[in-house]
C-alpha cells in the first residue's frame, strides 16, 4: 500500500481513543486517495514491482517521497500529510508512465492450477505478486489456495519436510504418490488418572 507506517483509523468501534480526533481523522482521510492509487498501481504492475521498472533516479525520488510522507504521518502533521500524499500520487503516475515508455507490460499472472483425483484444488504462482493479482482478478480461483514458489520453498524447507527433500535429492525421479497423516503417539501411561 501507500505507506508502511502504522496509522490510527478514527473509528468509534475499532479505535475509540482517536474517535473525534480531528488530526487523526484528517490524516486518515488524506491518505485514502493515495491508498486507492497505490492499490490500483500494485494491481496493475504487481506488489512492489513498479519501482524496479523505472530509472534509478525515479525510483530514488519515489523512495524519498515515501520517507517524507512516513515522517509526516509519524509526527501527526495533517497539512504535511496532505502535501506528501499528493506528491506520492504524482509519483505513482510518473512511474506508471515511465515503465510503459520503457516497454514494460502490466503484470500478467503466471499461474498453474491442478485438481487432484480426490477433488483437492491448488494453484501455484511464479511470484508473490502473481499470486496476489491472480487471487484478486481471477474468479476461477475463488476458494482455491494460491501458493507462490517462494511459499512452497518455505514449506518444503520446514523441518517436517526434510525427509522428503532428502528422498528427492537421493532419488531424483521419485514422486510423491500418496501421503498419510501421522498417528499421535500412544500415551506413556494409561493408569486411569484424569490428569
Amino acid at each position: 500500500m501507500a505507506t508502511k507506517i502504522e496509522r490510527r483509523r478514527p473509528d468509534i468501534f475499532t479505535d475509540s481513543e482517536v474517535h473525534g480526533d480531528s488530526v487523526a481523522d484528517a490524516i486518515h482521510h488524506a491518505l485514502l486517495p493515495l491508498d486507492r492509487t497505490a492499490s490500483e498501481m500494485e494491481m496493475k504492475w504487481g506488489c512492489e514491482r513498479l519501482p524496479s521498472l523505472v530509472s534509478p533516479a525515479t525510483a530514488a525520488l519515489f523512495g524519498s517521497a515515501k520517507a517524507k510522507l512516513d515522517a509526516a504521518i509519524k509526527v501527526n502533521d495533517p497539512q504535511e500529510v496532505v502535501r506528501r500524499a499528493a506528491v506520492m500520487i504524482k509519483g505513482w503516475a510518473k512511474m506508471d508512465a515511465e515503465a510503459t515508455e520503457r516497454g514494460h507490460k502490466a503484470l500478467s499472472p503466471d499461474i498453474w492450477s491442478h485438481t487432484t483425483s480426490t477433488g483437492f484444488k491448488v494453484a501455484v504462482a511464479r511470484s508473490n505478486a502473481d499470486a496476489i493479482k491472480s487471487i484478486r482478478t481471477n474468479d476461477r480461483l475463488e476458494g482455491v489456495a494460491v501458493y507462490s514458489l517462494d511459499e512452497i520453498a518455505r514449506i518444503l524447507e520446514a523441518e517436517s519436510y526434510r525427509l522428503l527433500d532428502t528422498v528427492k535429492k537421493t532419488w531424483p525421479e521419485a514422486k510423491v504418490a500418496k501421503t498419510r497423516k501421522k498417528k499421535a503417539p500412544a500415551p506413556l501411561f494409561d493408569d486411569g488418572v484424569p490428569f
